[in-house]
């Protein structure tokens, strides 16, 4: 009866899962169709890559996609860096302090947007004190660190996201290990950088690969960030694919598309080494 109830019950997830891959995998060979130039609501019918040699000889396409790589990879990476010497500080010296991780991650990016901008942008009140105190003649004088090339705003948004996130992930590691290695190692005069080399690392590098894949991943497919505090030139991705596909004219709907499937192809491609690394792990347990 047990057994039963429970194919049974497997059974019944059959409708709605259904629906959902009938939605998710039309909207997909739809969208694949219109990138290679089947398009026949506007008339469109013949097969083509034109679509996609457009897109990647455009030089506006290659200005974006550096842009987009160049904060992704550098949010990612110094996220990554950021939470491991978090996680260090917290397993070693103040376990208690594991509670502000978990406050940020909750925080939607929106909000840590607002929070900066309302903070350390030109008419925020950070530069409002600097006049006030008379470090700068007046506030537009701040550095600007929205709207412009070099996306530094950007990066410390996905960093104020990332590094707690990473931490709380290699703490977690970081409490599965006997704490006898450590004061074995320290009995034996190993420093804190032996410590970390030949401890810590070994047992955390792989976790740090698929950390910085995930927030990389994120951060390179992401709108709304770069959309509220990133430069008109060149745009994020993301931006880019957003308003070509909302433009009125039907014509700039194939190559928002196939910007879309671009960064979904890297995105799978990160999935892809996840999970080989996961594979890889699993047979060096074993």
């Amino acid at each position: 009866m047990g057994r039963k109830s429970f194919t049974l019950g497997r059974f019944l997830y059959l409708p709605g899962l259904i629906v959902i891959l009938t939605i998710v995998l039309g909207g997909l060979f739809k969208s694949l169709l219109i990138s290679f130039g089947y398009f026949k609501e506007i008339g469109m019918t013949e097969f083509t890559f034109e679509f996609y040699k457009k897109v990647l000889t455009d030089k506006t396409f290659i200005e974006s996609l550096f842009f987009t790589l160049k904060f992704s990879f550098v949010s990612s990476l110094l996220a990554v860096v950021i939470g491991a010497v978090l996680a260090y500080s917290i397993f070693f010296f103040d376990k208690t302090r594991e509670f502000y991780l978990n406050l940020p991650v909750i925080i939607p990016h929106m909000l840590v947007v607002v929070f900066l901008l309302n903070f350390l942008s030109n008419t925020g009140l950070v530069s409002r004190i600097l006049f006030q105190i008379g470090l700068i003649e007046e506030p537009t004088q701040m550095i600007q660190l929205f709207y412009n090339k070099n996306s530094i705003g950007i990066i410390f948004v996905y960093i104020l996201k990332g590094a707690p996130f990473a931490g709380l992930v290699i703490l977690q590691i970081l409490k599965s290990m006997s704490i006898n290695k450590f004061y074995a190692a320290r009995n034996l005069g190993a420093g804190v950088f032996s410590e970390i080399k030949y401890i810590i690392w070994p047992d955390i590098k792989n976790s740090m690969t698929k950390i910085f894949l995930i927030l990389f991943s994120f951060s390179f497919s992401s709108y709304e960030v770069p959309f509220l505090i990133g430069p008109t030139k060149p745009r994020a991705l993301a931006v880019k694919s957003y308003i070509d596909f909302t433009k009125n004219d039907f014509i700039y709907k194939p190559t928002a598309i196939v910007i879309n499937i671009i960064i979904g192809l890297i995105g799978i491609l990160s999935v892809l080494l996840i999970l080989r690394m996961e594979d890889r792990d699993s047979e060096s347990f074993f």
